[in-house]
């Protein structure tokens, strides 16, 4: 007999169905299912024109073939649109044990039921216990262990093939280069990568200046207010979103980021995250990766108790730049993080100071005490080529602001008829000054050979701490900065080097980068990378760790192992990797693990991840 319960949800699924049938229009059956990483999908009715549906004018179905595409992916994107918020409808309504929580959409299992929150990929507690020990780990070479972690596998990984070490997949996906064969690393001049601070904008104004004109032009409305810790931040907009969901099965099934067809897979993944859907796509591209564990010794915020990651972005045409702080600390398999808007302040010629938005690619990141140094090759703008600084006491809360907008996400970033727009961000950070090469003004790719800033990794195993910095180079196109890495080798590979960074004990400035008496910094060493597109660089007890990728999404990535002079060690990395974070254990007796992320798009391609590279 039908219970008052069964009567409700009966209301419930009639009143979705009513809502999302006019965006169905064109589905002969509305098959719904489950991809393979969780995702819900909608199987339309055949397309126009295709098998199944009827032909109506070969000449203009070409003529418009463009045009249909667009439409069709416009159709698509309504209908996943309303199955999220059918489903949204749906999931209270799902039963599965007093535990149980409605999940997203994207986040459930492959069968779609909902399933307590406990038993969610393997987590099995949603305690705040170190997140290395939240995950089961199943017995080395066990069929349990190959399912939950298909990166344990050493016949899948090229190091294990000492006679083809950089072989490339079998069947090879179009649009990617091919693997170049790595070289020793070698050294080479330390000159061009000598740095002089600038702490002025175009107009002559200091950041500095404009920065605390600006804290008082957005009218806080908090007595005192200067600035938004990152623990502020993260619990700042809960119980809201967004959330990275931990551990998450799509980017180690079918084709994801971790895994290829044939059988590749990235070895020793130790713990990893998808991000938001809204996030999984879209118009920004993540690049660089660091942490609380590169800000202070003991590894939590400078002036804080926060442990989290960040990690920057670039808008498209590097038009727009952003950093998002991930909290380590999770509920489950849920972890919540939060996007700051990048911003570069000046006058207003009314008076007050405004602020637009930083157009450079982000392309690395290091947060040391309290500043975030941000590598940049900008090829579109070639004034902001170097390591540009911001510190994190500036980071300001436009909620708390008497006159600014975060509702309207249409309008310029800046200031408009006296008020403050950000395009929606909540948080922005201005910059505070750029460490620049000796030549400026001109693209890192002239004659002119000033370096390229393309990622930054920060080494604790140093004393002082050391920051290296090395360049993107396309071995299609050589330069004077993308040069050989030997009058023998065949391609060139670009540059990394090393600078000091102050002490942790002590007080700096200038994104405590280490400087002379005369006010510049200086590479300590530098060396030739082991191949081209390289992405991310770090070192660790002497150790160098490279990534490679030539694309987003056609093939795996590539991690090398690397000693200057010596033979590099090839490992797979994920499809579309960037740059590289070491991640330190509580017990300084255990080595760290090291960090990374994707730029591909899609739940299942865009990740961050980290793996225990001392596994052999």
């Amino acid at each position: 007999m039908p219970t008052v319960g069964d009567f409700v949800r009966s209301i419930a699924i009639s009143a979705a169905l009513t809502v999302i049938s006019p965006l169905l229009d064109g589905v002969a059956t509305a098959a719904v299912g489950v991809d393979s990483g969780g995702t819900a999908t909608i199987s339309p009715a055949p397309p126009y024109g295709g098998p199944g549906g009827a032909s109506r004018g070969g000449g203009n179905r070409n003529k418009n073939k463009k045009r249909q595409r667009q439409h069709s992916h416009q159709k698509d994107a309504q209908k996943q649109n309303a199955l999220r918020d059918f489903t949204q409808i749906l999931a209270p309504l799902q039963k599965a044990g007093s535990d149980t929580r409605a999940l997203p959409y994207n986040w459930q299992a492959a069968g779609a039921e909902a399933i307590p929150w406990t038993g969610l990929n393997g987590v099995q507690s949603a305690d705040n216990r170190p997140w290395n020990q939240q995950v089961a780990s199943p017995a080395p070479g066990t069929t349990a262990n190959l399912a939950a972690n298909p990166a344990t596998d050493p016949a899948a990984d090229p190091a294990a093939d000492p006679a083809d070490p950089a072989a490339d997949p079998p069947d090879p996906v179009v649009g990617a280069q091919p693997v170049p064969t790595p070289v020793p690393m070698r050294t080479t001049g330390t000159g061009d990568y000598t740095l002089s601070w600038d702490d002025r904008n175009a107009q002559g104004d200091t950041y500095a200046d404009l920065i605390q004109r600006l804290r008082q032009d957005l009218q806080f409305s908090q007595p005192g207010y200067r600035y938004t810790k990152v623990s502020e931040l993260l619990t700042g907009s809960l119980p809201g979103g967004p959330f990275a969901n931990r551990r998450c099965p799509a980017p180690t099934q079918d084709s994801g980021a971790l895994v290829t067809p044939q059988g590749e897979r990235v070895r020793n993944v130790v713990d990893w995250f998808c991000l938001a859907p809204e996030d999984a796509t879209g118009p920004w591209t993540p690049q660089g990766i660091s942490g609380t564990s590169d800000s202070t010794a003991q590894g939590t915020a400078y002036d804080d108790t926060a442990k989290a990651f960040v990690f920057s972005w670039h808008g498209p045409a590097n038009n727009r730049s952003r950093v998002t702080f991930l909290n380590e600390v999770g509920t489950g398999p849920f972890n919540h993080y939060q996007h700051v808007l990048l911003v570069n302040p000046f006058a207003d010629a009314s008076g007050p100071v405004s602020f637009g938005p930083m157009q450079i690619h982000t392309g690395g990141i290091v947060w040391y005490h309290q500043y975030l140094l941000i590598a940049d090759d900008n090829r579109e703008h070639p004034e902001n080529n170097g390591i540009l600084i911001f510190d994190l006491r500036d980071l300001f809360d436009l909620r708390l602001s008497e006159v600014s907008d975060i509702t309207d996400t249409g309008r310029p970033i800046g200031l408009h008829n006296g008020t403050y727009y950000s395009q929606g961000y909540r948080y922005i950070l201005p910059l505070l000054g750029i460490w620049r090469p000796q030549v400026t003004g001109v693209r890192c790719a002239s004659m002119s050979r000033p370096p390229c800033f393309g990622y930054l990794g920060l080494d604790r195993s140093t004393t002082p701490p050391s920051v290296l910095t090395g360049e993107w180079c396309d071995a299609r196109q050589p330069t004077p900065t993308c040069r050989p890495a030997s009058p023998q080798a065949a391609a060139p590979t670009g540059r990394v080097a090393r600078y000091r960074m102050a002490p942790d004990n002590s007080a700096c400035d200038r994104g405590c980068l280490a400087y002379g008496s005369d006010g510049r910094a200086r590479a300590t060493a530098a060396y030739t990378q082991p191949t081209p597109w390289t992405q991310g660089g770090i070192s660790w007890n002497g150790l160098y760790q490279f990534t490679m990728s030539n694309n987003k999404v056609a093939t795996l990535g590539r991690r090398y192992d690397a000693v200057p002079g010596g033979p590099p060690v090839p490992h797979f990395a994920a499809r579309g990797v960037q740059e590289l974070y070491w991640h330190r254990s509580s017990d300084p007796a255990q080595p760290p693990i090291l960090w990374s992320l994707t730029e591909g798009e899609g739940v299942k391609n865009r990740v961050l991840y980290g793996v225990d590279p001392w596994i052999p």
